[in-house]
């Protein structure tokens, strides 16, 4: 990616991302529009890119174990990070067996894109290139904001169906 280009257009190369996660809110929000899956997806994904993720690559790398199993090491540490994650916020909140499941796999998902990012920054850094603030700060925002985007979108479309219904019939 050329570290000129702007914040919209960087952004606008994400547009599947986004699209995957507004499909992903508006499916919660058909199958069950109880607002606590939206919050875990929209939250576990924002949290796992700007906390988990980065912690988990500062800990691989500043211990220095990145070339173990040729790197796939990186793959068992978010693992564990996330899913320990889950069952530290499982133990205070009691999350239902769906919601666990949710939450487990939106921080597993959220992580690795967290610690593949910071890479990303971090060699960015180094080559003394121009790094993104915005892209990093708003980035993991409007991830979560898509997923409740899509959650919101059926009952904006169930509510203007209910509204023309009534002015037609």
């Amino acid at each position: 990616m050329d570290p000129l280009t702007s914040f919209l257009h960087r952004l606008s190369m994400t547009r599947r991302l986004m699209g995957g996660v507004f499909a992903i809110g508006f499916v919660i929000a058909w199958w069950d529009p109880d607002p606590r899956l939206i919050l875990i997806l929209a939250g576990g994904l924002s949290c796992g890119i700007l906390l988990l993720g980065p912690y988990a690559a500062a800990a691989l790398y500043m211990t220095r174990l990145q070339h173990i199993w040729r790197g796939h090491l990186r793959w068992l540490l978010c693992l564990l990070l996330a899913l320990s994650s889950v069952a530290l916020l499982d133990s205070f909140i009691h999350w239902s067996t769906a919601q666990r499941i949710l939450a487990a796999s939106v921080a597993c998902v959220g992580t690795v894109v967290g610690h593949d990012a910071t890479l990303a920054v971090l060699e960015l850094r180094s080559s003394a290139g121009r790094v993104d603030a915005w892209m990093v700060g708003l980035f993991p925002v409007f991830v979560g904001l898509s997923a409740l985007a899509g959650y919101c979108s059926l009952g904006f479309g169930i509510g203007a169906y209910q509204v023309v219904r009534a002015f037609v019939g």
